[in-house]
């Protein structure tokens, strides 16, 4: 079985508005080392919320977003988050990513969230950052 990886929305919105930097390097990192991306529904959703809130209307105006919904689900696996971790995140969208990861049985969680980041380790799979995970995988 190939490890396992759970991407949080703020790396795959981050991997778009900056494909050259170390979110977008992370997760071509995980795809091109047969890493299995572990995704839920709501992550697709909650991506695809941010990226059509106003404020970035400037920024994707030239950009496809279902071509990287579309290309992000062919790299990765849905699963059903856990609802056992609820209440482990301070926020209930954090909540659906450790679910996720849970359900998965990822080996890591990649997120820039300072909330997440502060809970280090949920039922054993560690968080961290995506130069961090770029650092485990180079290992």
């Amino acid at each position: 079985m190939s490890s396992r990886v759970v991407f949080d929305v703020n790396i795959l919105v981050s991997a778009v508005f900056a494909p050259g930097g170390t979110p977008a390097r992370a997760i071509a990192a995980a795809v091109e080392g047969r890493w299995t991306i572990a995704r839920s529904p709501h992550i697709v959703d909650k991506f695809n919320e941010v990226l059509s809130r106003p404020r970035f209307d400037n920024l994707i105006a030239n950009y496809d977003l279902n071509t990287f919904t579309t290309g992000y689900r062919a790299v990765s696996k849905e699963f059903t988050p856990d609802p056992s971790v609820a209440g482990v995140a301070d926020d209930a969208e954090d909540d659906a990513v450790l679910g996720t990861a849970v359900a998965a049985r990822a080996d890591v969680i990649v997120t820039g969230d300072r909330g997440m980041l502060a809970i280090r380790v949920c039922r054993g799979i560690p968080i961290i950052t995506a130069w961090e995970f770029l650092v485990l995988i180079d290992a």
